[in-house]
């Protein structure tokens, strides 16, 4: 089959989109892959064709995005549009209605929160309530239009499960193969990983309760990994911990789980400004138990679900620093606790959450359309 992967918002190299799932599908099918970037290019990347069209800078022109991936999308000569976003969603339908193709739609989020707190700021509840309501009524409208939907979690697919009948469930997990451990040394550090670092990822709790730590621990070390959008320099600064906290910036996706494996501990203290990361399974939470780090993560439905699952971490309220300390100091004063809970993540991820079996899942979704 002819795959066209239409994306209005993620990087053309995201994980997900790019070195999983196109990636996956290009073992056994012509895979064509259109998102937005700085340039407008062509190319080709492990044999996956790689269109990219210029996006605005300013989101007040992403219906011009869409417009571009809707022409971009329009001349592929293909059998199937996957879809990673409700906009992208909304071109495949009209794409099918145009071309008779069929259409996946690939849910990563509660995008109805995402749209109105995660793009828009909507702090207002009632004005929140009714962005979410419109954002919702007008995705599972086009979604009756297509011939299945992926999600990454049970909780992410509960709203389509009267409108749509399949759906399956993929979830954002590694590649088992990308790390491997041996000779990796381990710091006295805790990781916290993030592509774009924001209030909602924890970190002044984080800093809070690290300073906690360091009380009576004076070497401990916060490793902050990806790009920091928040400016926490003044907090560092006033908590006095200018020594105990690193900042890596953007790392390449190997280099990244390089500097996760030297970690002995890994955060994932999300707090839930907003229902999209309430119920979400992040991808980190894979990472750091693929790198056999114990996580010390927030008591949040999908993420207990697998910690419990597992047995591979501490589960805390988020917004309690004197919790999140408290793990930490934990895990290091029994250290063969810390690395049992590493192992059993490591093993879970290998044997189950890895995208290994993912890919199965999604060739053989990809059998069942033909």
């Amino acid at each position: 089959m002819k795959v066209c992967i239409l994306t209005t918002v993620h990087d053309p190299f995201d994980s997900r989109v790019f070195h999983k799932e196109a990636k996956s599908l290009a073992k056994m099918h012509e895979v064509t892959l259109i998102a937005p970037d700085e340039k407008k290019r062509d190319k080709e990347v492990d044999g996956i064709k790689i269109i990219t069209i210029k996006k605005p800078k300013s989101k007040v022109f992403h219906p011009i995005t869409m417009w571009r991936v809707f022409k971009a999308g329009f001349i592929q000569n293909c059998d199937v549009y996957h879809c990673h976003e409700p906009d992208s969603m909304i071109i495949g339908v009209f794409l099918k209605i145009l071309k008779r193709k069929k259409v996946i739609y690939d849910v990563h989020e509660h995008w109805p929160s995402e749209i109105s707190y995660g793009w828009f700021k909507i702090k207002n509840k009632t004005l929140d309530k009714v962005i979410q309501w419109i954002s919702l009524k007008i995705e599972l409208f086009f979604s009756k239009f297509v011939d299945c939907i992926i999600a990454v979690s049970d909780s992410v697919a509960e709203r389509f499960k009267e409108r749509a009948k399949d759906i399956y469930i993929i979830p954002n997990v590694p590649l088992p193969t990308i790390v491997n451990l041996d000779n990796i040394g381990k710091d006295n550090e805790v990781v916290q990983m993030s592509g774009g670092l924001q209030s909602f990822h924890g970190v002044n709790e984080n800093i809070v309760a690290i300073s906690k730590v360091k009380n009576e621990y004076p070497d401990i070390k916060l490793k902050i990994i990806g790009n920091v959008l928040v400016d926490i320099d003044s907090m560092v600064k006033n908590y006095h911990l200018e020594n105990n906290i690193i900042f890596t910036g953007y790392l390449p996706y190997k280099e990244m789980y390089k500097e996760i494996s030297r970690g002995k501990i890994g955060f994932l203290t999300l707090k839930s400004d907003y229902y999209n990361i309430y119920i979400g399974l992040p991808n980190k939470l894979f990472d750091y138990m693929l790198c056999g780090l114990p996580v010390v993560a927030s008591n949040f439905p999908e993420i207990s679900k697998v910690i419990k699952e597992a047995d591979c971490g501490i589960l805390v309220d988020p917004t309690n620093v004197d919790e999140i300390a408290d793990a930490v100091i934990y895990l290091i004063e029994h250290p063969e606790e810390a690395e049992r809970m590493g192992e059993n993540g490591r093993r879970v991820v290998v044997e189950k959450y890895n995208w290994g079996k993912m890919e199965e899942r999604l060739l053989k979704i990809y059998e069942e359309l033909k």
